[in-house]
């Protein structure tokens, strides 16, 4: 049995035009970039998103395209880490 290993994970901060102003805002966003493959948890911190990711199976475009799904903006994404 093999377990998967999420030694290229990476960390992202998404920032969202205008903020997250409501709970259920905050649900969208993060229910679909968590559909996302290669993300593995996305955590909602006031005007942005904290992405924990796989930069071999998800990209940047990935993640604006999916707040843009969700109806949306995003202005900027950072990464953190090696």
């Amino acid at each position: 049995m093999s377990i998967q290993s999420h030694s290229e994970e990476r960390t992202g901060i998404l920032r969202v035009v205008d903020g997250i102003k409501s709970d259920e805002m905050a649900r969208v966003i993060k229910a679909d970039l968590e559909d996302l493959p290669g993300v593995h948890n996305v955590e909602v911190i006031g005007f942005a998103v904290r992405i924990h990711f796989d930069p071999a199976l998800v990209t940047e475009q990935q993640f604006y395209q999916a707040i843009k799904v969700a109806g949306f903006q995003a202005s900027a994404f950072q990464t953190a880490g090696p």
